[in-house]
């Protein structure tokens, strides 16, 4: 073919920043168009195998997630100079990368798993690139999960608290803040939590900023818990009175125990407070 002939695609790239902004932090609004987002897998396609021989059915998905193509090909592009450096292309398993099992995934995830493929862009969306592809890399079988759908779409609101509770503060050079990420996420992800639960914890969480104190948010037992969900919503709007009774009694409230069973049990050590990601005990779940 002549090169006169040939056709020049252009992308239209959304991390073109210079310098990467480290940590928990809300990217731009993608507005790039359907058309451009084809381009963009047209581009990709020339320089990836795995995007080459998936081309068609990539650009038959859903316009809703050719953004996400997008930005997993650009991130799988970026080479961050640090010692958490993640490589998208490195084979790892069976002669395949972490690129290519992804990009594998997302042509049938997103006819029958789309809330899969949501979770995982407003992920991108909320983090830096080290956090996404560390999340990424973490969550590969969730694309093959549908039954999962409810947890991730309750699941979902909630990555920018998450994100801005486990990977604010300077650079670590481990990979702890992504697995905080990841593990607090998990919590939320698996088969033992109830979506209906996990949809209740901004409110919860709201509710504890209005009261005295500290007051940890036990996430485990709230989204485990049996408690029926009119019984936490009730619960829920007595709070702020019991919290104001005990804090005369100089007594301490467990929130979620009380919103579980409107009793104040002592503080459960095997619970899992928000902060103590820190610390790294929360064992990841996210193959469901």
């Amino acid at each position: 073919m002549s090169l006169f002939n040939s056709v020049v695609h252009t992308p239209t790239l959304r991390f073109q920043e210079a310098f990467s902004v480290m940590g928990a932090h809300t990217k731009p609004t993608d507005t790039r168009t359907t058309e451009q987002l084809l381009e963009n897998i047209e581009y990709f396609a020339e320089r990836n195998p795995e995007v080459a021989r998936l081309k068609k059915e990539l650009k038959s998905m859903n316009p809703k997630h050719l953004g996400l193509v997008s930005d997993i090909c650009e991130l799988a592009d970026k080479h961050e100079m640090l010692n958490t450096n993640i490589d998208m292309k490195k084979l790892v398993v069976q002669g395949k990368s972490l690129f290519a099992a992804l990009i594998e995934k997302l042509p049938k995830a997103s006819k029958n798993n789309p809330e899969a493929l949501n979770f995982a862009q407003e992920v991108i969306n909320q983090t830096d690139n080290t956090a996404s592809k560390y999340f990424l890399a973490s969550a590969v079988d969730m694309f093959d999960h549908p039954e999962a759908s409810r947890h991730l779409s309750a699941a979902r609101p909630l990555v920018k608290d998450i994100a801005k509770q486990t990977l604010s503060g300077g650079y670590l050079m481990d990979y702890s803040k992504e697995k905080n990420f990841v593990d607090l996420i998990a919590t939320l992800i698996n088969r033992a939590a109830k979506p209906e639960k996990i949809a209740l914890i901004s409110k919860l969480s709201k509710a504890a900023d209005k009261l005295p104190g500290e007051n940890p948010i036990y996430l485990n037992s709230f989204v485990n818990s049996n408690a029926p969900l009119m019984q936490v919503e009730e619960n829920l709007k007595q709070l702020p009175q019991m919290a104001k009774v005990l804090a005369k009694e100089g007594k301490p409230i467990n929130i979620v125990d009380f919103v579980n069973h409107n009793v104040n049990f002592a503080r459960a050590k095997q619970n899992i407070d928000i902060e103590s990601l820190k610390n790294g005990n929360i064992k990841p779940d996210l193959e469901y």
